[in-house]
C-alpha cells in the first residue's frame, strides 16, 4: 500500500478564463492514469470546441453533455458529429439526482455538481462504461456568475447510472469521486 500525493490547482477566480488550463490539466492527468474517456459539460458549445482542439493532440475519446439541443451551437454540433464524438443533452436523457445531493456537491463548487451530473447522464445514455475511471470537466455555469461559462473544474471519477449512484452499496463503491484535478477556490 502507498499513499498518493497529487497537486490540486485552485483557481482564484471561477469561469471561462480557466477553460484551456482546465482542459490541459485534465488531459495531462488522464494520460498519466491511462484513462480513455473525457466527459465535458458544454451548454452552448464553447467548451466543446476548446475540448475538440485540445483533445485532437491525444488518443482520448471525448463525450460532451449539454443541456438542450436548441441552445447548442450548430457549428460545435457538426464538429462533434464529424469526429464521431458522442453528444448527449440532459433534457433528452432520463436520470435522477436528488436535490439534497446536488446541494451538497455545490458546497464544493458548481463544477463538482455538474461533473457528477454529466457522468450520470453519459452512463445513462450508454456512451461510457460504468465502473471505468473517466475525467469529467465542467464549469461554474452561465447564470448568476459574472465570470461564468467555460470550464474551471476537473475530476477523476467513476461514472454510474443514477439508480446506482444514488445508493450506497458497499464501502468500495462509495468512492466514485477519485481525485480533484482543479476547481475554483
Amino acid at each position: 500500500m502507498f499513499d498518493l500525493e497529487r497537486r490540486i490547482v485552485y483557481f482564484e477566480n471561477a469561469g471561462r478564463v480557466n477553460t484551456e488550463r482546465t482542459l490541459r490539466l485534465a488531459v495531462e492527468r488522464a494520460q498519466e492514469l491511462g484513462i480513455k474517456n473525457m466527459v465535458v459539460a458544454s451548454t452552448h458549445g464553447y467548451t466543446a470546441g476548446k475540448a475538440i482542439e485540445i483533445l485532437s493532440e491525444t488518443n482520448l475519446r471525448l463525450v460532451v453533455v449539454g443541456i438542450s439541443r436548441e441552445s447548442f451551437s450548430k457549428d460545435a454540433l457538426r464538429a462533434l458529429e464529424d469526429r464521431e464524438f458522442p453528444l448527449l443533452f440532459s433534457d433528452e436523457v432520463e436520470y435522477t439526482h436528488p436535490q439534497l445531493m446536488k446541494n451538497a456537491f455545490r458546497k464544493l463548487s458548481e463544477g463538482v455538481k455538474v461533473c457528477m451530473d454529466i457522468c450520470m447522464i453519459a452512463a445513462e445514455g450508454g456512451v461510457i462504461p460504468e465502473g471505468d475511471e473517466v475525467v469529467a470537466v465542467a464549469g461554474t455555469g452561465q447564470s448568476g456568475f459574472e465570470l461564468g461559462g467555460g470550464a474551471d473544474t476537473a475530476l477523476v471519477m467513476i461514472p454510474r447510472k443514477s439508480r446506482e449512484f444514488n445508493t450506497l452499496p458497499g464501502k468500495e463503491k462509495r468512492r466514485d469521486l477519485k481525485e480533484i484535478i482543479c476547481k475554483p477556490r
